[in-house]
């Protein structure tokens, strides 16, 4: 007899999946002894600047640099980006910057700053829905942000008629975050 324990990773709501008769109930099953959820880079903004250090120190070490670093705006256009190709496409950006500024004349021996221009991000960054309001609004920081999220969740349902999967995709949105954020904000 062996004793395996199986990690398995999707970007797919198999139950979902399960309840439309796309993926086999018992599998699912077996792969879901202990669900570990993890939204995508696009709603972790705040671990970006620690997954990007990982690539800059995983590319320093292999590529015999002595610094590799971002330039402050090349932070800002990182996190600015809305990352559809997830933590995979971030490492491929650092990667293909640090390769190219060696190509471009960098020395091994410099400490190696990776500028905006380097990181090939296209220029569809994320794009505010509406303007941001002349003024500030009478109320604190957080209860803002909860209103306008509430705003959107509402537009976005009620443009999809109710169903909470479009609502979802259209937010960009995996479908268990959007009904744990409703519920914290009220709506359900």
């Amino acid at each position: 007899r062996v004793n395996v324990r199986l990690v398995a990773a999707t970007n797919r709501d198999l139950q979902q999946q399960v309840k439309q008769g796309e993926f086999r109930a018992d599998l699912y099953h077996r792969l879901s002894v202990y669900p570990i959820p993890i939204p995508p880079l696009r709603e972790r903004s705040e671990d970006l600047p620690l997954l990007a250090g990982h690539f800059l120190e995983q590319n320093r070490s292999r590529l015999g640099l002595r610094s590799l670093r971002l330039a402050p705006t090349a932070e800002l256009a990182l996190l600015g980006y809305n990352w559809p190709g997830n933590i995979r496409e971030l490492e491929h950006v650092i990667s293909r910057a640090a390769i190219k500024a060696l190509s471009q004349g960098a020395q091994r021996s410099d400490i190696v700053i990776l500028q905006p221009e380097l990181l090939d991000l296209p220029q569809t960054l994320r794009a505010p829905l509406s303007p941001a309001p002349a003024i500030l609004p009478t109320q604190g920081l957080k209860e803002a942000v909860n209103q306008y999220q509430q705003q959107l969740i509402l537009q976005a349902l009620q443009q999809h008629q109710q169903c909470w999967s479009k609502a979802a995709r259209a937010l960009q949105l995996d479908a268990s975050n959007l009904h744990k954020l409703a519920q914290r904000l009220g709506l359900k």
